[in-house]
């Protein structure tokens, strides 16, 4: 009887800690507009992000796509101290735990802003990352496709209507 009222005890606070961890979170549909890390981005039509999902302040947006796959975008501050995108997406490329013979960093366009995008294949597994430095430094931005290869090129696609239509935005 003991362990029975424990036990309940034990999930009545982490299911109270979880509502208070998840207070933040809300769903989003259209743009999604960071006015602290200062940008936007246009959700595509039919999918919804998830903001506020994180411990601490909101960085970014999660993307559910229908393949299972996922987008993430978020801006931080480059405490690295990169000297260029490449730079930060091949550091980025390294921490990850596959080895592949398919990644290449090169030059790609967020939005209005230059940056760097690479891919790496593992098996059936496939990350894309996209890496933008606001300009006059500061803060980078980050957009980060986790796929599969069946479904690569259709979520490739939103990929990149995302990066198009980054924004840089007020930064408050």
């Amino acid at each position: 009887m003991v362990s029975r009222l424990l036990l309940t005890g034990v999930l009545l606070v982490q299911v109270a800690w979880a509502g208070v961890a998840w207070a933040d979170a809300r769903w989003v549909e259209g743009t999604y507009r960071n006015p602290a890390l200062g940008y936007s981005i246009r959700i595509p039509r039919g999918l919804k992000g998830k903001a506020g999902d994180e411990a601490g302040p909101e960085r970014g947006i999660r993307i559910s796509l229908a393949s299972g796959g996922e987008i993430v975008v978020f801006g931080e501050p480059n405490s690295l101290e990169w000297k260029s995108p490449e730079e930060g997406i091949k550091t980025e490329l390294a921490h990850e735990s596959c080895a592949s013979d398919r990644q290449e960093a090169r030059q790609a366009n967020i939005g209005k802003l230059s940056g760097a995008k690479a891919s790496l294949v593992c098996g059936d597994r496939v990350l894309r990352v996209l890496l933008a430095f606001r300009k006059k430094g500061g803060l980078v931005y980050w957009l980060r496709l986790e796929t599969v290869r069946t479904h690569e090129s259709e979520d490739n696609a939103i990929l990149d209507s995302i990066a198009a239509s980054f924004r840089v935005i007020r930064w408050e």
